[in-house]
């Protein structure tokens, strides 16, 4: 199991020092930073001197006298690269590697494919044979859409609050518990949930990737300061009978720090939060991490089936007793009670790219290799391999080493362009540019502009920020990249990519943002030079 504390990739902290942390992922439009005139970008091959000009007086700040730059952008209409600056060098991509992932999926299973779940009766015994499934029903709109917010909960862990999503996380689980009841059935003496599409495994984020994932795989908690001295005010969802909040967390005087400890939940009957909440402060939205998905999702479906009128006379709390089901893939149609088809993948890449997604990314993988009947994640990456080099990528010009994006991949500004050029010729490619943030708009970048500005809504591209620290307390900036298409204001569709490296001795949050708004001015740039 791999676990990176000191590493920040839109992953997860688990104790939390909420006064510290920020929505990182978010695109801010303030100044870059200034300082001494170093590192001018000498050898680049740049089409537009006003464009070179630019990045020459991003580059030679002195806070990347250390780093590392990389770009290219290309017209997709001619083929002709009219930026290029390191672009054979391999770069830490950050979460653009996601842009690889569901450019992958939508290649191989499709945008229509759908998740399939099915409830099975074997003897008295009610199996949810998970299929993948990443929303079940959690994020599912009226429409058909999956709803997500700008600042969604998947980033609470390490980046402090959240917007919560309207639907209701257990929307899925409670369609399949009415039409058991449907069927007939009365009761059941066990519930299991058989998830054995594909082995439960970690890559670099915490989060365990499974084929059953509900809310996922989270337990959104809600904050708000209560009287001096007296404890916060709490809330939590998604409500079960085989868990509860044990709240140790203190108001404290006003302008105190906040510090906040949010464990994991492990199956444990009681989840103990402690800390302090200022009395002043906001409410916040922040998450515990399910690290027990199927003990989870079991608990959560005996609840939906008793609601929904099913008695269950195994308790809620417990093992998912995985050793008593069936031979795998052994299911007799005749016994299938129920069944939820999702969305189409489309609005799975919208969720995926828009929030950057570590969870969905590295599902992905497993899904991907349970399509060709193996069970490894891992081995996802050997088929996403095949993908991209029928692309045309270069295989020698990147290496991936998960679905997510973490400092463990390396991808270089040509095998990023060789991409997106590909994709811009294949019938899936609206789909993956609608599915990536777009510039001040919406997702990640949905601050990267204002009304008005210039690249406001004509620049889609998935970000990507990996952040640790250094031995003297200071941030550390493995990478920040912006990888995607855009419409230039000369009416040019290009895709493009920037990659910065290695910026050292970052003593703020604001300094953070200063790059981001660097990467920013950059690809604004672009859009109105070439």
């Amino acid at each position: 199991m791999k676990r990176h504390f000191r590493k920040i990739s839109a992953g997860r902290t688990t104790f939390l020092l909420v006064s510290l942390l920020i929505i990182l992922a978010m695109c801010l439009g303030t100044a870059g930073c200034t300082g001494e005139q170093t590192s001018p970008a000498q050898g680049a091959d740049i089409t537009a001197p006003a464009l070179k000009e630019t990045i020459d007086s991003v580059m030679s700040q002195n806070v990347y006298k250390y780093a590392t730059w990389g770009m290219m952008a290309q017209d997709l209409d001619s083929g002709e690269v009219v930026l290029a600056m390191n672009d054979d060098m391999l770069f830490t991509p950050g979460s653009t590697t996601k842009v690889f992932t569901v450019s992958t999926v939508l290649e191989t299973l499709g945008p229509d494919y759908r998740f399939v779940t099915p409830v099975y009766r074997e003897d008295d015994t009610l199996i949810l044979v998970a299929s993948g499934d990443l929303a079940m029903g959690g994020r599912e709109r009226a429409d058909g859409t999956l709803e997500f917010t700008n600042s969604d909960h998947v980033d609470a862990g390490p980046f402090g609050s959240c917007i919560l999503t309207e639907t209701d996380p257990l929307s899925g689980l409670n369609d399949l518990a009415a039409q058991v009841a449907a069927s007939g059935i009365s009761s059941a003496d066990d519930v299991i949930i058989d998830d054995r599409l594909f082995e439960t495994m970690f890559f670099a984020d915490d989060n365990p990737v499974t084929p059953i994932v509900i809310n996922d795989n989270l337990i959104d908690i809600t904050i708000a300061p209560g009287k001096e001295g007296e404890p916060a005010q709490v809330n939590w969802r998604p409500k079960s009978s085989a868990y509860t909040l044990e709240n140790a967390i203190i108001t404290g005087a006003a302008g105190s720090d906040k510090m906040l400890s949010i464990p994991d939940y492990t199956g444990k009957e009681t989840i103990t939060i402690s800390g302090t909440m200022p009395l002043d402060a906001a409410p916040v939205n922040i998450t515990s991490h399910v690290m027990v998905p199927g003990i989870f999702a079991r608990s959560l479906f005996i609840d939906a089936l008793e609601n929904a009128g099913v008695q269950v006379m195994a308790p809620t709390v417990g093992d998912n007793p995985v050793t008593k089901l069936p031979e795998k893939d052994s299911y007799a149609p005749e016994n299938r009670v129920a069944e939820r088809t999702s969305p189409p993948f489309s609005e799975y890449a919208k969720v995926t790219l828009k929030v950057s997604q570590n969870l969905y990314a590295n599902c992905l993988l497993g899904i991907m290799t349970a399509h060709e009947g193996l069970t490894n994640p891992e081995l996802g990456i050997y088929g996403e391999g095949l993908f991209l080099e029928s692309a045309g990528v270069d295989l020698n010009s990147l290496s991936l080493n998960d679905g997510e994006g973490s400092t463990d991949n390396r991808i270089s500004p040509q095998a990023a362009i060789a991409l997106v050029s590909y994709m811009a010729g294949t019938d899936n490619y609206e789909i993956l540019k609608d599915a990536m943030p777009l510039f001040g708009v919406d997702g990640t970048l949905h601050s990267a502009a204002e009304p008005g500005e210039l690249g406001y809504g004509q620049i889609h591209a998935k970000t990507g920020t990996s952040l640790g620290m250094d031995m003297s307390g200071n941030f550390f900036a493995y990478a920040r990249g912006l990888l995607g298409y855009m419409k230039t204001a000369n009416g040019t569709d290009l895709g493009f990519v920037i990659y910065v490296n290695n910026v050292a001795g970052l003593s703020s949050m604001e300094d953070i943002f200063e790059v981001i708004s660097d990467v920013n001015h950059i690809t604004v740039a672009m859009y109105e030079y070439l």
